[in-house]
């Protein structure tokens, strides 16, 4: 008998894992580009543009690795909290900037990364970020309750 959540677990772990770090090299290779996505979006000051793109880029590569390594690696080490935070955290604020931009009527670039880069914001865009949210909310992708209190105050 197999075990088709924790089937299902590991496929997107592989798959978010993947897509995180793609588009963190992709953030990588284009830092132009990116800030200025992020300076489109303006919801941070101008000053800060820069260091928030670079410090997005290396957040998402982290996240991709951690969980591609967290399939690996003894739970004890907190590899797949992390990750889960992590790829969790980026999506809720990617989630927020874009539903933020779409009510004040911004018409930019998503900044999606190099397969959907030019892509212009839609409420499509909150919906497929809103769909790849969705998964690490449910239960069965949630970082083992033993470990919580470890990684949470």
């Amino acid at each position: 008998m197999t075990d088709t959540p924790a089937i299902l677990a590991i496929l997107l772990r592989c798959a978010y894992g993947l897509l995180f770090v793609a588009s963190g090299i992709s953030a990588c290779l284009r830092q132009r580009s990116v800030r200025l996505t992020v300076a489109n979006y303006r919801l941070i000051p101008a000053q800060l543009v820069p260091a928030f793109s670079g410090l997005l880029a290396i957040l998402e590569i982290l996240a991709g690795v951690l969980l591609l390594l967290s399939l690996g690696l003894p739970t004890y080490l907190l590899t797949y909290p992390l990750a889960w935070a992590t790829t969790t955290g980026l999506l809720a604020l990617f989630c927020v900037a874009i539903g933020s931009a779409l009510l004040r009527g911004l018409h930019i670039p998503c900044g999606c990364g190099l397969l959907l880069n030019g892509h212009t914001l839609t409420p499509a865009t909150l919906v497929r970020n809103l769909f790849l949210l969705t998964p690490l909310l449910l239960p069965p992708f949630w970082p083992s309750s033993s470990l919580l209190p470890l990684v949470l105050p």
